[in-house]
């Protein structure tokens, strides 16, 4: 027994007639199956790869070659680290203390206002000291 009725012209639906019609129905559904899918496929394809690295990388390696390239990294790494924590120290550097002379400064509300002359640069261990002195 058919599920739909046969057309008038006696002729019965072809199974792509009738896929496209439940499918136009069942849009929504439709989009989930494939979202749903796309996403395993993409998870299982991405486990497959991260697999076959792995045993690339553990079936042509011997443990002592392992552990000597990982004492190589980490030695590598301090070093880098060391380099980064002394460029990241020299960018810090405070600038030299100067005199900025007098002159005036124009406010955002057009006010032009007189700033005195003033010291400008280096650090708070400096106070009290001048060019040339050193702390004792």
């Amino acid at each position: 027994m058919p599920s739909e009725p046969a057309p008038a012209d006696g002729e019965p639906t072809s199974f792509r007639e009738k896929a496209k019609s439940w499918a136009e129905k069942h849009e929504t559904a439709v989009r989930v199956v494939k979202a749903v899918g796309t996403t395993v496929g993409a998870a299982v394809a991405i486990l497959v790869v991260k697999h076959v690295i792995t045993q690339n990388v553990t079936e042509y390696a011997d443990d002592d070659q392992v552990t000597e390239y990982a004492e190589y990294a980490e030695d590598d790494q301090v070093t880098e680290d060391a380099e980064d924590d002394q460029d990241a120290k020299d960018k810090r550097r405070p600038p030299v203390r100067h005199s900025v002379a007098e002159h005036t400064r124009t406010l955002a509300d057009g006010r032009v206002i007189p700033i005195p002359p003033y010291k400008r640069g280096g650090s708070s261990e400096d106070e009290g000291e001048g060019p040339g002195e050193v702390a004792a």
